[in-house]
């Protein structure tokens, strides 16, 4: 089945205040491993299966359901596991695990003592033989590609057997470890592999470079840089971490950085300080209020045996003191390589490919009230929205608004679905597939629209910027996750 490009990245930790994660290898070598089965049970029976049903990746502790009914979760913290190869330590939403659980221990509240009746894990095992590879071919637009093992066997990945919450970033070069389904043949007759996890599912940033917490080097730029709002205000409103859009637009510049100067362009540069040893440097692309662009500064990693070779530290315009020793200014991302990616005609928006049963069945939650709840008049009005498009586009071309997503630039068309409203309701996402031909493949609340705009450039005059700024009571309260 065909899959659509765009994911909803805009799911972050709900933690305000609370370090990155740990280390890890951005693109850690991948060494023949296949783990063996974990034992049922120790001697005394200890060991028990279970599912991870929750698992917090910045906090580093989660919850694990137990096959036994009527059982209650266990807590889990990241210092129980063992037996994982992962580059990163952690567990993964779905994931099998076996443990070995213990009382809670005696926590203080108000002076006085108290136990949880809530058992936590002391020992987390995987329960059944993984193998490790590498994602070798994957496609955005269909959600499937394929994994190379160490051995060199090839296997089917579709995204669906991806672990985690929702859907996990997967991207080429991406280390993982999985279990095997010989009877699941859907690619050339390729075994399928399943109960997929990413051996680092961290953003590229945080495997690149070690950041205090996000108040800590969030707040700094925000103040420094030219005045903006970087919170949410509509699906979204209820997140607490401190400033969630512009922490979605520095990872996801830096990852578009680390494409280009893999072709060679001067990104993400690296140099000697005679006062401070080796720095890194990379353009933000955002300016101060005096329009001079900042720069992300680093210096090499105080840990020796640390897989991040940097550690932050400050945000810096090229004419503060930090930046004299610095004997070259890299070059910001650049999306406009191809700007015919940035329009779209009337007659393409006329003749484009729409996922209606994608929209309409899996997304139906992300339309306004009066339509959730009637999903025939969601199609009625859907579709007239689709009819009216391409003579808006030729009346205004500006209302395609350019949003960059793993490695393609896709744009956003407003849909007007609340009559007595002028704002837009959502967000339609097109994209250009491999044939050349535009797809309507998801539909984006304001927030997350917004969130993804933001990182080629600030939407200002447009529909996007008043549909986001200006509070929509139609609107949904529940997060548009997953795609």
């Amino acid at each position: 089945m065909e899959q659509d490009a765009v994911e909803d990245e805009t799911n972050p930790d709900k933690a305000s205040e609370e370090p990155a994660e740990r280390p890890g290898d951005e693109l850690a070598s991948v060494l023949v491993v296949v783990e063996q089965d974990a034992p049922s049970g120790d001697a005394e029976g200890q060991l028990r299966a279970g599912v991870v049903a929750f698992w917090h990746g910045q906090n580093e502790y989660g919850f694990i359901r137990p096959d036994e009914p009527g059982e209650q979760d266990v807590r889990v913290s990241v210092e129980a596991l063992e037996g994982y190869a992962e580059p990163l330590p952690h567990l993964a939403k779905g994931e099998r695990v076996l443990y070995e659980a213990a009382p809670s221990e005696m926590r203080s509240d108000g002076g006085t003592h108290r136990q949880e009746d809530r058992q936590r894990a002391i020992r987390v095992l995987p329960a059944q033989g993984r193998q490790r590879g590498v994602v070798s071919e994957y496609s955005f637009m269909h959600g499937h590609g394929t994994i190379t093992a160490d051995d060199g066997t090839r296997y089917f990945l579709h995204r669906s057997h991806v672990l985690g919450d929702d859907y996990q970033a997967v991207d080429r070069r991406d280390q993982v470890f999985f279990t095997v389904d010989e009877s699941d043949t859907r690619s050339s007759g390729d075994p399928a592999a399943t109960a997929v996890k990413l051996g680092d599912p961290r953003p590229a940033l945080y495997r690149f470079a070690q950041f205090p917490y996000l108040g800590q080097w969030l707040g700094p730029l925000a103040k420094k840089a030219a005045q903006e709002e970087w919170r949410y205000h509509h699906e979204h409103a209820a997140e607490r971490t401190p400033y969630p859009i512009l922490r979605h637009y520095i990872e996801a510049t830096f990852e578009r950085l680390l494409e280009e100067q893999r072709l060679g362009h001067p990104t993400i540069l690296e140099g000697t300080a005679p006062s401070r040893g080796s720095y890194a440097i990379f353009d933000t692309g955002l300016v101060d209020g005096m329009r001079r662009p900042i720069y992300a500064l680093f210096d090499e990693h105080r840990a020796s045996d640390d897989p991040r070779g940097w550690w932050w530290r400050a945000f810096v315009t090229e004419d503060e003191g930090p930046m004299r020793e610095v004997a070259e200014l890299p070059s910001p991302a650049d999306y406009l390589e191809d700007p015919s990616a940035l329009a779209i005609t009337p007659d393409e928006v006329a003749t484009m490919r729409v996922d209606t049963k994608h929209i309409l069945g899996d997304h139906l939650d992300r339309f306004p009230a009066h339509l959730r709840s009637d999903p025939d008049l969601a199609r009625q009005v859907f579709e007239g929205e689709l009819r009216e498009l391409p003579d808006r586009i030729r009346r205004n071309y500006r209302l395609a608004v350019a949003q960059y997503y793993r490695g393609s630039i896709h744009l956003l068309l407003p849909l007007h679905l609340s009559g007595a409203s002028r704002r837009a309701s959502l967000a339609l996402v097109v994209e250009r597939t491999t044939a050349g031909v535009r797809r309507a493949s998801t539909v984006l609340g304001n927030d997350h629209a917004y969130q993804q705009a933001r990182v080629i450039a600030r939407p200002e005059t447009d529909w996007l910027a008043h549909a986001w700024i200006e509070p929509d009571e139609a609107s949904p309260t529940k997060p548009s996750e997953g795609t």
